[in-house]
């Protein structure tokens, strides 16, 4: 009977254990699982927050013991053991999924591609487009970026930052920007009568500067969420690039949300030269539609700083949250060698900007 009572008692130790590892192993396609893995980072800090309180109350419990007699020490010394395995187990799944995001990297670089051989890239959903376009030309120009991705952005608003771009490189050359955009929404709401052109959140707009030559857009895919801009050289010489916002995994979408980061990572499968995708992707490298990035890279987990969050900006820190814009390339054109994410007021997300260089391999 005491035996039984005792393996009783490592029921609940045993459900949070299970608990714990199952963090590691969550279906990440499935609602609820899919939101959960999206945070890693706050997943990793609840883990540490709490196991170092089981630690905690197991010293404690450990202290009592010895302070008491035989038996009732005996009870309080099984409890923390049973308290600190807990707390060990928790620290252990911290340490587990921290250890993915520094592989990815959490450490930012100076991106300054102006005036070289070097792309620069910088992606931004501008939430509605409540960033400040004088806050976005800044930055742009700063970086020297030379392609310009922005999710819920109409064409007005992109013409309005090439303007701004064009007044701050006026001193170093009078670089333009062409600007390009799609618009997209999801065959329910179509069928609603929603009118796309009400509302940037289902608009992308892309700028190109005039230093990579002339570009033309054409027919972008369908099935990658709201509106993807695909962009050619006129001449074929230079990167095809598309600019990217899948559907978010809310309750009722995720086969939209599903369907929409497969038709990215779709492109892909055989990327054409050069090839440069970036935008708000609403999906992390651990949900399963990019897992498997076929012929590209991930620019930003190349660059360093594939571990740190782009949104939600609320959080303060890119050290939480989620990691959902991207810059992917043809692994074998490009690699990402310096990159940045930062923080743009009005706006829930994160800017993303990357340095791509030619892959001398």
């Amino acid at each position: 009977m005491n035996r039984r009572r005792q393996i009783l008692r490592w029921i609940p130790a045993g459900v949070l254990i299970a608990l714990a590892l199952a963090s590691l192993f969550l279906p990440t396609t499935a609602l609820v699982f899919a939101q959960l893995i999206a945070m890693r980072s706050l997943l990793a800090l609840g883990a540490v927050l709490t196991g170092v309180a089981f630690l905690v109350a197991a010293g404690g419990l450990w202290c009592r013991a010895r302070r008491r007699p035989a038996r009732p020490g005996e009870r309080s010394l099984r409890a923390g053991l049973r308290t600190g395995v807990v707390g060990l187990v928790l620290l252990l799944v911290a340490g587990a999924h921290g250890g993915v995001l520094l592989a990815r990297g959490v450490r930012e670089s100076p991106v300054n591609a102006d005036g070289t051989s070097a792309i620069g890239v910088l992606s931004l959903n501008t939430e509605r487009e409540g960033a400040d376009i004088e806050t976005v030309a800044g930055l742009a120009d700063d970086a020297g970026v030379d392609v310009v991705v922005l999710p819920e952005t109409t064409q007005r608003y992109g013409q309005q930052l090439a303007e701004a771009l064009k007044e701050a490189s006026s001193a170093k050359g009078g670089e333009t920007f062409a600007v390009f955009s799609a618009s997209g929404i999801p065959p329910g709401l179509a069928e609603q009568g929603v009118d796309v052109e009400s509302d940037p959140a289902y608009s992308t707009t892309v700028l190109v500067s005039s230093r990579l030559g002339e570009y033309r857009q054409v027919q972008g895919p369908t099935d990658t969420g709201f509106g993807a801009v695909r962009l050619e050289p006129a001449d074929g010489d230079g990167p095809v690039i598309v600019g990217a916002h899948t559907y978010p995994p809310v309750p009722g979408a995720m086969a939209w949300w599903r369907s929409s980061v497969a038709g990215v990572t779709s492109l892909c499968s055989r990327p054409p030269g050069g090839l440069i995708v970036a935008g708000d992707l609403n999906a992390t490298r651990d949900h399963a539609p990019l897992r498997d990035l076929g012929g590209c890279a991930s620019a930003g987990e190349q660059a360093g700083i594939g571990g740190l969050a782009t949104w939600p900006s609320a959080t303060g820190t890119s050290w939480l949250g989620a990691t959902i814009d991207h810059v992917l390339v043809d692994d074998g054109a490009w690699r990402g060698s310096g990159g940045r994410v930062v923080t743009v007021s009005g706006t829930d997300h994160r800017a993303v900007v990357v340095r791509l260089v030619a892959d001398a391999s």
